[in-house]
């Protein structure tokens, strides 16, 4: 990635713009750790749930100790002279809404690449380049869908357009859930991305607008800030959520699944993740081998089928709060008239 970040680099020293912020606050040292451990904490909890039990009392724990911490730092970030989050801005609805619908989206979207990264590599076969190249048409359709639901948003609504760029994707982790198989062919997988690709640039690109329509001109820095943070909290969480639910779920499909008489050594390779799973049936000799591969294949689908009904009810419940709460266009600044005494008389016949 160097090269990448050096010609990323370059193109901004030659294209940006120099700005500076005169009036910027001090750093807030409490705030800042507060919130990394917040999520710190949430996402390792959540990651190592299912080798301990989600209800055990270790993850329940850690779950606790979370949404103390969160307290906390809500609870710091408004007494503080200078927050390192304005905590305020989220009783703007156009702010928080869209800050939900883009995290959501994000949520269902690492999600996704998680799973389907996998699905490519080793029940596919594909080789990196060529998942990448495979999962082009998201990237296509995100780009589609965020040039068409900014222009959408302005002469329908952001309400409207968000709303159905969440649908759209739950609507595409219902059928990835219905249809998934190994064999599936990719003509069918592609139409489904380009689906989900509409969904995300249909949610994000306005939710975005929305984000930066609420703050300030003084304040545009913080909801950026805000904008960035809210699509990396969806792809931790999308990533550490997504993923356990499917590795709990493939761990105890593969233990019902695995033949008898398998080595204990195998099964506990096996149990590790798909690609080892796969590994080591290559080195158990004929039928038995064989049926390690299926059974982890199964086991694999399974779980991915499990993780996309949690995403596609995670962007479905996006969807209904999108409905609820986030307003259609943003509130016009009211406009104070000037005096009539200091009109001209044309002018007051007008307005009277």
């Amino acid at each position: 990635m160097v090269p990448v970040a050096a010609a990323a680099i370059a193109l901004v020293a030659a294209s940006v713009p120099a700005s500076k912020n005169q009036d910027t606050a001090p750093v807030d040292p409490a705030g800042l750790l507060l919130s990394a451990a917040t999520m710190g904490l949430l996402v390792f909890t959540i990651i190592e749930a299912p080798d301990y039990g989600w209800t055990s009392v270790r993850s329940l724990l850690g779950f606790a100790v979370s949404a103390v911490l969160l307290a906390g730092f809500i609870g710091w970030e408004r007494r503080v002279a200078h927050p390192m989050l304005d905590v305020r801005l989220f009783r703007n609805m156009r702010f928080s809404a869209a800050s939900g619908a883009v995290t959501v989206a994000f949520f269902t979207l690492f999600g996704f690449i998680f799973l389907m990264t996998q699905y490519f590599q080793f029940v596919r076969g594909y080789g990196p380049l060529s998942t990448g190249v495979h999962l082009l048409p998201v990237a296509l359709a995100v780009g589609a869908g965020s040039v068409a639901g900014t222009q959408l948003a302005v002469r329908a609504g952001t309400k409207l357009i968000v709303t159905l760029g969440l649908v759209a994707m739950a609507a595409f982790y219902g059928w990835v859930a219905a249809s998934t198989t190994a064999t599936i062919g990719y003509g069918i997988i592609a139409v489904q991305m380009v689906l989900y690709g509409l969904g995300m640039g249909l949610t994000s690109a306005p939710a975005t607008e929305s984000i930066m329509g609420a703050v300030s001109r003084r304040q545009a820095g913080v909801g950026s800030a805000v904008n960035d943070s809210t699509r990396l909290l969806g792809g931790t969480l999308g990533v550490a959520v997504i993923g356990s639910i499917y590795a709990s779920l493939y761990g105890s499909r593969l233990t019902a699944s695995l033949p008898a008489g398998l080595p204990h050594g195998v099964s506990a390779i096996a149990h590790q993740s798909l690609g080892a799973a796969y590994a080591v049936s290559g080195r158990v000799p004929g039928a038995l081998g064989r049926a390690v591969h299926d059974a982890a294949t199964n086991a694999f689908i399974h779980g991915l089928s499990i993780g996309c009904l949690v995403a596609g009810g995670v962007a479905a419940a996006g969807a209904i709060l999108a409905v609820l709460f986030l307003p259609a266009q943003p509130a016009n600044p009211a406009v104070t008239p000037p005096p009539v005494s200091a009109a001209r008389p044309a002018e007051r016949a007008v307005r009277f």
